[in-house]
């Protein structure tokens, strides 16, 4: 069972193209450029962060044992098998499964359908300091499940008004979820994609007024996408420049968030 040291955490709003999966590969590569031990959980039925690391096999692979198969109660002990070793990270991946309307049904209908992914967790042999889910595009099982094995979150936006206003909805989903499973933190919004106009920076003062959240800024200029091509975070890209170091300033404002909520130290803090 895993050690409930473990932080975990999902990465997780209903509006599609909030950069979800960035931040989830780059805060990975983040913490786990810090020595810590990370596993990155792919529950989005796309398979985002499965194939941006260049996973495309395992999410397509139908026959083998997948995500979707470990969350029925007799083989979540098989969790262990599925887990790929990554450079910078473990990866529990996606599959194709997890986009068949049929399977999320029976999901839905299952008892305990949305704890499944908790009990999953669990039977983890390995004591990860960190777990990141990342999770669909809509309000669902999927996420319902990442949201209450977690029970943290940080809210990836675009600062666009339509943007905005869909963490409304978001939150409503979260008070949902908590009169029937307990608290889920709310740890931070992160705002992508951000340019330098009337807008934005609006919209950013207005969610700074309505949350009392931190909130992260990751202009649109940074360099986030060369790297993930390369099927590595901005800390494992080989590359340097200074929007890379840029990118990586950035991350890491968030991993020092997370290491001080969760009372993390790094190993250098730990001779030191």
């Amino acid at each position: 069972m895993t050690d409930t040291n473990t932080a975990r955490i999902t990465v997780a709003n209903q509006k599609g193209g909030a950069g979800k999966t960035t931040d989830v590969i780059h805060t990975g590569g983040a913490l786990s450029a810090r020595d810590h031990d990370v596993l990155l959980v792919d529950i989005d039925y796309h398979g985002g962060l499965t194939c941006s690391l260049g996973y495309n096999d395992l999410y397509y692979d139908t026959d083998r044992t997948t995500l979707f198969d470990v969350l029925d109660f007799d083989q979540m002990e098989l969790v262990n098998d599925i887990i790929v070793e990554h450079e910078e990270f473990d990866i529990l991946p996606a599959s194709e499964k997890l986009a068949n309307n049929k399977n999320i049904q029976t999901l839905l209908e299952a008892p305990k359908s949305r704890e499944r992914l908790e009990m999953t967790l669990d039977e983890l042999d390995e004591d990860y300091d960190y777990i990141i889910v990342d999770t669909p595009p809509s309000l669902n099982v999927l996420t319902d499940n990442a949201l209450v094995a977690t029970g943290n979150v940080v809210i990836p936006v675009i600062p666009e008004k339509l943007n905005a206003n869909s963490l409304q909805i978001f939150a409503k989903q979260l008070s949902s979820l908590e009169q029937a499973y307990g608290d889920i933190n709310r740890l931070a919004i992160v705002c992508n994609r951000v340019e330098q106009n009337g807008e934005h920076r609006d919209t950013i003062e207005e969610i700074k007024s309505a949350y009392s959240l931190p909130v992260f800024e990751i202009p649109k200029r940074t360099d986030l996408s060369q790297s993930i091509g390369e099927g590595v975070s901005v800390f494992g890209f080989g590359k340097e420049n200074q929007r890379v170091e840029d990118a990586r300033d950035l991350f890491n404002e968030i991993a020092d968030l997370f290491d001080e909520t969760f009372e993390k130290a790094t190993p250098e803090e730990v001779e030191a």
